[in-house]
């Protein structure tokens, strides 16, 4: 036990990295569940990543374990059909490819209780166009990261019957930045901002008979009230910068989960998932700038970028299946996008997305273990069509963005 805190601070460490990736929700905390495209995470109970995906499954857990993973994420991305009121470059690619990682703990406390603590990323975002990108008046760079800290206790009313209550508390950090106008001094815009918030985490897993688990998590909107600053520079030829107290509050969505988990037989498991997604709660962004002078407050007092995103539901379906030693997986997944087709940007191109997945586990010793994984999404063909009007006259763009996503994960289980 001595070696605990030495190994949680490594995986916190691992989690606490680069965050961000191509979707605002990331579901990278449990290499078993990507092998699955998700299916079962809320009934599974596999291993202590069960604390994100549904904290009642701890109690399925004995010992003391630990699971550290991380999964590296890339995305190229086509962008086609571009034509706008502005010239310039459509490159492409515009989702950097990044790491994302995950660390939790879980202890037996008694044969009815378990406590455990995660360390993880439940949102991120990241898109960063070249300079010269056509689209730029409309976004440049976007960056939004959540890092996430949940004590967690879990409980067995019955020996079918568990439930799992965790505090989470979380740091998002944003970064907005677009061209102001299309005028000689080419004026940029950048917004930044943080805030550290409060939700909550509830879970229900029974056991219905001994071949078949179903599972229910509940994960709480969370709401942020970043504080920053937004800056501009070049507003006019002689090289005018202006930086302002900004404000912004955003929420990140409530989600929820239902899993069953079934036996074939000793060898064979079947699991299937359907989640919601509240992203309704991403009406607008309004950015409020204080001590803007009262030129500029037409322009930059006030910064409004609609979104309009309405709730969202996921599907999956996976199996595993033990040969050997080895447990192989493999799922298939369906996830709507949010975003409405009015009110696609270039911040968040996103379409409805196709899943599939293989995954693997391996012994290394009676008290270690490895997975892996591989996941391809491949979306939509994503159409944004773009206008709005500026102190230098009216701007338009449109354009198709295609774009695969390939992630590749690993993960290493102690117990003790």
């Amino acid at each position: 036990m001595k070696m605990l805190p030495k190994t949680l601070a490594l995986m916190i460490a691992v989690a606490s990295g680069s965050a961000w990736s191509a979707g605002f929700a990331l579901n990278e905390q449990s290499i078993k569940s990507m092998g699955m495209s998700q299916a079962g995470r809320a009934s599974s109970a596999a291993d202590a990543t069960t604390l994100f995906g549904n904290p009642a499954g701890l109690t399925q857990l004995t010992g003391t374990n630990l699971s550290g993973n991380a999964t590296f994420i890339y995305v190229p991305t086509d962008i086609e059909n571009a034509q706008g009121s502005q010239a310039g470059t459509n490159n492409g690619d515009v989702i950097p490819p990044t790491w994302v990682g995950s660390g939790f703990i879980s202890h037996e406390m008694s044969d009815s209780l378990t406590i455990g603590i995660g360390n993880f990323a439940p949102f991120g975002l990241a898109t960063n166009y070249e300079s010269s990108f056509q689209g730029r008046y409309f976004g440049d760079k976007s960056k939004v990261k959540v890092i996430a800290i949940q004590p967690t206790m879990a409980y067995k009313l019955t020996p079918e019957f568990s439930i799992g209550v965790g505090v989470t508390v979380s740091k998002l950090e944003g970064l907005l930045s677009a061209a102001v106008a299309p005028t000689p001094s080419n004026p940029t815009l950048e917004v930044n901002g943080d805030d550290i918030s409060y939700g909550y985490n509830l879970g229900l897993l029974w056991q219905i008979n001994p071949q078949t688990k179903i599972g229910f998590d509940y994960r709480s909107e969370t709401e942020y009230s970043l504080e920053g600053t937004t800056e501009v520079k070049n507003l006019s030829v002689t090289g005018n910068n202006f930086m302002f107290d900004a404000g912004l509050d955003i929420s990140t969505p409530a989600t929820m989960e239902l899993s069953i988990s079934h036996a074939l037989n000793p060898d064979v498991n079947v699991h299937a998932s359907i989640g919601l997604t509240q992203w309704s709660v991403l009406e607008n962004l309004i950015i409020k700038n204080t001590n803007v002078p009262a030129a500029l407050q037409p322009s930059f007092g006030t910064i409004t970028e609609e979104l309009h995103w309405e709730d969202s539901w996921a599907y999956s379906l996976g199996a595993d299946w033990k040969m050997g030693d080895a447990t192989l997986r493999a799922g298939l997944g369906i996830d709507n996008t949010p975003v409405t087709d009015e009110h696609r940007s270039v911040r968040v191109p996103s379409e409805d997305r196709m899943v599939v997945t293989l995954g693997m586990s391996y012994p290394l010793n009676d008290k270690m273990s490895i997975d892996a994984a591989y996941m391809l999404l491949k979306e939509d063909t994503a159409h944004i069509d773009r206008s709005k009007t500026t102190p230098a006259g009216p701007i338009t763009y449109s354009a198709d963005y295609k774009g695969l996503a390939h992630l590749i994960g690993a993960q290493l289980n102690m117990k003790f």
